[in-house]
């Protein structure tokens, strides 16, 4: 009886490091398999506060990524409303801001605490970023942009893609009316010192909020803004805009590089001139051309130079 007991036992014994070996193996076998020689195994780097949300906009019937740079004392600091910058472009600009921001905020350097909110999109690479960008940041559809990107867009990644330019209006009201709600009721943020800052075709968009909502922020960063988009249209909303407007309660700064093509700088100096000719009431405006710099070099110094101009002790 006893001999009997122990062969089962043993039995037992045997059948449980069978089955987990077999698990293990399975395991390994799995994990194996889903290497990508491609791609490394060590942890990916994070951003220090920095939090990413999904929010789905019923306007644009499409999930995005938000990304958040919080100031290092924000828990700690249960009570404090901070100031608030949003940005386009997060998918390729928020580690770049976000990193800025800390190294003024950590050690002191005199500029008050800030809350970054980056809009970005849930992607496969970058080629799908560009076609969303495309879309999204300027205000006209312009055929010639649409074909010109799509092209480029199909020949970087083998895909095919079909850009539609001319949806900034559909994304600003996102912004306005859906991405700006959540993040006033979620996080500890002014609802009066709101800024707006983007690049290139980002810059494009700033300046398009800044003349279709214009009591929607109070800092504006257009960091060489594409100006010449669709003949300069963007001329033709400032146009409209001043018929009705004898106010502009803004802080804009225009940055671009001096090795860009004429047709930025000459914009950006324009549009310059066309505000300030104005005389509106309220309005505070500074502009830079970055010396030996490019349309991609000027990036990182614009940047700073925004945080300065807009957020200056």
């Amino acid at each position: 009886m006893i001999r009997i007991c122990y062969l089962k036992i043993l039995k037992f014994v045997s059948f449980v490091l069978v089955f987990v070996f077999l698990i293990g193996f399975e395991g390994i076998s799995q994990s194996i398999k889903g290497i990508d020689s491609s791609k490394s195994s060590y942890r990916e780097v994070m951003i220090p506060n920095t939090e990413l949300r999904t929010l789905r906009s019923e306007l644009m019937n499409q999930e995005l990524n938000i990304y958040i740079k919080l100031p290092a004392n924000y828990y700690a600091n249960s009570d404090k409303i901070y100031p608030v910058w949003y940005w386009t472009d997060a998918n390729r600009a928020f580690p770049l801001v976000a990193n800025i921001a800390s190294i003024l905020e950590f050690p002191k350097a005199g500029y008050p605490d800030l809350v970054i909110v980056g809009i970005g999109y849930p992607i496969r690479d970058m080629a799908d970023w560009a076609a969303l960008r495309t879309r999204d940041l300027t205000p006209t559809n312009d055929p010639g942009t649409d074909s010109t990107w799509a092209k480029i867009l199909a020949e970087s990644s083998g895909r095919k893609y079909e850009v539609k330019s001319g949806g900034a209006l559909l994304f600003l009201n996102f912004i306005v009316k859906e991405l700006i709600p959540f993040v006033e009721s979620n996080y500890r943020v002014s609802s009066s010192d709101r800024g707006l800052g983007g690049y290139s075709d980002g810059g494009l968009f700033t300046l398009f909020a800044l003349f279709t909502h214009p009591e929607a922020f109070d800092r504006y960063f257009a960091g060489s803004p594409s100006l010449d988009y669709d003949n300069g249209i963007l001329f033709n909303y400032e146009n409209e805009f001043a018929l009705t407007h004898k106010n502009l309660n803004a802080t804009i700064f225009f940055s671009a590089g001096s090795l860009e093509n004429d047709g930025t700088i000459e914009n950006m100096k324009k549009m310059s001139e066309v505000l300030q000719s104005r005389n509106y009431q309220g309005l505070t405006l500074n502009s830079y051309v970055f010396p030996g710099e490019s349309h991609r070099s000027c990036i990182p110094s614009a940047i700073m130079k925004a945080f300065k101009v807009l957020y200056k002790p």
